[in-house]
């Protein structure tokens, strides 16, 4: 179902090609009904979904024939508030205040996840992943130091909230450099130092969740 779904929606349409491209992919891969449910798999609302697909993939409307009625909105996970913010705040200035909004509900539901999290999100490599954040969220791109992306993001919340709880004094010399870094992509790593004071899980300013959040990116 997933590629003859992807395949329909990208058939026509208006909008930018690799937008419409992401968007597409994520609906693929977050829909089997009646148990998966897009509302829930792209954190929107049953209005918002009707007005993406009017917009991007108006020939698609009728996929809401066969969506089960909307049960209201899936709890958000502890972290996910912490998550649409920092992709929100960090949002590109010249992107779409709509397809901004999207696409941060979707990565910070889709990071939930515990494949890597352009697997997750249904798109073919981390390339496209990084196309994304360079297209709607320059800022984070372009600070990213090469690391994987759902790395990046709890490093960062950790680090707003002054918790740091890396093993090592930096990167360059820390056993876990593989999980957090691409080879090929560690641009700035070795600079990347302990910033914040190193704390356990249990005594961190309320984002413990999020701290200890050891998934794939």
């Amino acid at each position: 179902m997933m590629d003859g779904l992807y395949t329909e929606l990208m058939a026509q349409g208006p909008g930018d090609p690799f937008d419409r491209h992401v968007l597409a992919s994520a609906i693929a891969s977050g829909f089997a009904p009646p148990d998966v449910l897009l509302t829930d798999t792209l954190a929107l609302s049953l209005t918002d979904l009707r007005f993406l697909l009017a917009r991007l993939f108006p020939h698609a409307l009728s996929l809401l024939d066969v969506h089960p009625s909307w049960r209201g909105p899936q709890a958000d996970a502890d972290e996910e508030p912490a998550l649409r913010a920092l992709l929100h705040d960090n949002r590109s200035r010249d992107s779409d205040p709509d397809m901004v909004r999207w696409l941060a509900r979707l990565i910070a539901r889709r990071s939930l996840g515990h494949r890597h999290l352009w697997e997750d999100l249904g798109l073919t490599s981390r390339a496209e992943l990084g196309r994304l954040m360079a297209q709607h969220f320059r800022p984070l791109s372009d600070s990213n130091p090469g690391m994987r992306w759902k790395k990046y993001f709890y490093r960062t919340l950790c680090e707003q909230d002054g918790v740091l709880l890396c093993k090592a004094p930096n990167c360059a010399v820390c056993e876990d450099y593989a999980l957090c870094f691409v080879e090929g992509e560690n641009l700035v790593a070795a600079t990347l130092g302990t910033s914040a004071s190193v704390v356990t899980p249990a005594s961190g300013p309320g984002r413990g969740p999020v701290g200890g959040h050891t998934g794939l990116a």
